[in-house]
């Protein structure tokens, strides 16, 4: 039997009596297990709580920080440009050997009328053992106005620009020959490797004045492998 102390006299009582046998105040009543046991839980549960550190709630990244910001702006890609292109040939009967450089084909700035709507032309550097040669060449054969008749050939004054500069030049062509020739060669060389482009001016018969614009991209190089070539060929 468990006793308890009452609260008025101090007297112990049965806790199965329902008042103090002493002083006759109302007995106390001794707490149960399962009172205790569910005020501790209670207890425990508000302390876990507590002692549980709060996750604080990640901020939403902004859709410009998530996503990075392009620094640069997208540059265009350009195609490279056409360069020259080398070639070589030896005579079958002579032996002879000869080495080529010549521009990418082009055709005049503004097209000509029928029968010459289709020309084209290139820029070309030859060499052998003994010689180098400047000269433009063509899809047919140049009939040209203005020109001077000589013997087995013409000759053609006109106008060339190299880059911006503008100078008076002398061409020959042979009769018939799909191909312009300078009378200077060393000279043109030196302008086709200081020079970009090479814009020459001509003068069909019954058109206006053609102009054809040679891109002189890779012609150095081209020049260079091609004189390797002829003198390794002497």
């Amino acid at each position: 039997m468990a006793l308890v102390k009452c609260k008025e006299c101090g007297e112990e009582v049965s806790t199965k009596a329902k008042t103090c046998p002493k002083c006759g105040a109302k007995a106390p009543k001794k707490t149960s297990l399962f009172t205790w046991f569910v005020l501790a839980f209670i207890i425990f549960v508000v302390y876990a709580a507590n002692q549980t550190p709060s996750t604080p709630s990640k901020p939403k990244a902004s859709t410009a920080s998530s996503s990075p910001q392009k620094s640069e702006i997208t540059k265009k890609v350009e195609p490279p440009k056409p360069s020259w292109v080398t070639s070589t040939s030896k005579d079958e009967m002579t032996g002879k050997f000869s080495a080529y450089a010549h521009s990418p084909t082009v055709y005049p700035s503004k097209k000509m009328e029928f029968p010459y709507h289709d020309v084209n032309s290139w820029m070309g550097v030859g060499c052998d053992a003994k010689s180098e040669w400047v000269y433009f060449g063509f899809s047919s054969a140049p009939n040209l106005a203005n020109d001077e008749t000589e013997d087995g050939y013409n000759l053609i004054r006109t106008r060339i620009r190299w880059n911006d500069t503008v100078e008076n030049v002398s061409l020959t062509q042979d009769w018939g020959a799909k191909f312009i020739h300078f009378r200077n060669d060393s000279a043109a060389i030196t302008k086709i490797a200081a020079s970009s482009t090479a814009l020459l001016e001509l003068q069909w018969h019954g058109q206006q004045p053609t102009y054809f614009n040679y891109s002189l991209n890779g012609s150095s190089k081209a020049i260079s492998e091609i004189r390797a070539k002829c003198a390794a060929n002497k």
